[in-house]
């Protein structure tokens, strides 16, 4: 199948899989017809990447028109709201996962060095626990917390810059969430990420390289989880889970039509 001539915004919600999609698009597309492209937007500070650079807002604002022609495939974790932002038309594509699961993925990622980590300001790794990442301001506030939802329920007014934005989120943000959710063309679940990607590959014309994982928690990295914490984690994305579970039933119900 040929890809389609539209562009495609990838809304990449954090250990949701996204890196290994990213695989499967280097495969289809030239690497210059793929946002964010590396000999263009990535930006190193003294050796380290700026990893907010590209995945910033306002620096979208700034691509020329000639660029935007050349991009076939938007990704980054940018929130939803970057479509009606641009003013330009796309379809869309984003992948959620058990928020309960997706944070405990994050946090052994945190426990791992990171590009980044010398401008987030966090203490070294070695000496804390998953539960002491959990609780790093720098960590729980702009990537945990009903994290999902606030990605497809940040508004122009809000003047998001990145996706670590902060914003309170409540029923009126969940609601809002949903009916963007809603809009989006392909939904896929990271626990049924194989069906995932046929849909994309369906939709879309992507070829799919069978076991291209990446970006995957180390075997020696899993380590037991606290059921304490799980609970707690629970309990703090309330929201969030109300709206995967939203989520699930899109998908299904798509998959049923």
């Amino acid at each position: 199948m040929t890809p389609t001539k539209s562009p495609v915004l990838f809304i990449h919600l954090m250990k949701t899989g996204g890196t290994t999609l990213m695989r499967n698009l280097r495969e289809t597309f030239a690497l210059d017809e793929i946002y964010p492209y590396r000999d263009l937007d990535i930006r190193y500070d003294d050796g380290h990447l700026d990893i907010q650079h590209h995945l910033s807002v306002p620096y979208l604002l700034t691509l020329s028109d000639e660029r935007w022609a050349h991009i076939r495939v938007l990704t980054g974790h940018f929130p939803y709201v970057v479509h009606e932002i641009l003013g330009r038309d796309f379809l869309t594509v984003t992948i959620l996962r058990d928020p309960v699961e997706r944070t405990i993925s994050l946090l052994r990622q945190f426990k791992r060095n990171q590009p980044w980590e010398h401008a987030s300001g966090l203490r070294p790794r070695a000496a804390r626990t998953l539960a002491a990442v959990y609780e790093e301001p720098l960590v729980f506030g702009p990537l945990i917390q009903n994290h999902q939802t606030k990605i497809f329920s940040m508004t122009a007014a809000d003047n998001p810059q990145t996706y670590m934005d902060m914003i309170e989120i409540d029923q009126s943000r969940l609601h809002l969430a949903k009916t963007n959710l809603a809009q989006i063309d392909v939904v896929g679940e990271m626990e049924n990420f194989q069906e995932f990607l046929r849909e994309t590959q369906e939709r879309f014309g992507w070829r799919i390289v069978q076991g291209a994982r990446k970006n995957a928690t180390p075997d020696a990295d899993i380590e037991p989880v606290d059921p304490g914490l799980r609970r707690r984690i629970a309990a703090d994305n309330a929201i969030d889970i109300e709206f995967y579970e939203y989520a699930k039933e899109l998908v299904a119900s798509r998959r049923r039509g």
